[in-house]
């Protein structure tokens, strides 16, 4: 949780400088117009610099309440990992190395905006990446299966942004690793059910 308000400073400095340093020019701008005075150029930089902070604290409040609530939505009580922007989930597999290997494949391919999967068979490892969405310009997904025991296999699943220096995901990539968790669940109760 201190990384989540670690990013949420870094975001506040960032639009503090850039959106809200283009709010506080365009303030500056209409007074150095607009006002006659010889204190024209001091009251344009105080102008600029209170409405410009104002603007940038009001905008990181808004990306913050959009963040925050889409990810307590997502959730639905599962809160571990929710600050964070890159999501893990870990879950224990049984039957053949090629059969988890293409549930996780499959599990993948039902992502939401998945536009490519790649496969590793030597490695046992699956990659996709999302194309963009109005929460998130992309993220890669990465399956990785490790064996534990004969025919039994744990399942890490690892999705984060495309872009490292993303401040707040929107709880795509938390939706990401619960679809494709979901998913595999299924997939592994219906194979369950045709053995039995």
């Amino acid at each position: 949780m201190g990384l989540y308000f670690a990013r949420i400073f870094k975001a506040m400095l960032v639009s503090a400088i850039g959106f809200g340093g283009g709010i506080g020019l365009l303030f500056m701008i209409i007074i150095i117009i607009v006002h006659n005075g010889p204190d024209k150029f001091y009251l344009a930089m105080k102008a600029g610099l209170c409405v410009g902070g104002v603007f940038s604290l009001l905008y990181v409040f808004l990306l913050l309440l959009l963040d925050l609530t889409s990810k307590l939505y997502y959730s639905r009580g599962h809160f571990n990992e929710i600050w964070e922007v890159q999501q893990t989930r870990e879950l224990t597999m049984k039957g053949p190395s090629k059969q988890v290997l293409a549930f996780c494949r499959e599990a993948l391919l039902a992502v939401p905006y998945v536009k490519a999967v790649t496969e590793d068979a030597e490695n046992m490892v699956a990659r996709a990446s999302t194309g963009t969405s109005w929460r998130s310009p992309g993220e890669v997904i990465e399956v990785e299966v490790n064996p534990l025991a004969e025919d039994e296999w744990k399942v890490t699943i690892m999705s984060r942004p495309e872009n490292k220096d993303n401040f707040f995901d929107y709880g795509k990539n938390f939706v990401n690793v619960e679809v494709w968790f979901s998913k595999v669940t299924q997939l592994e109760q219906e194979r369950d059910k045709k053995k039995s």
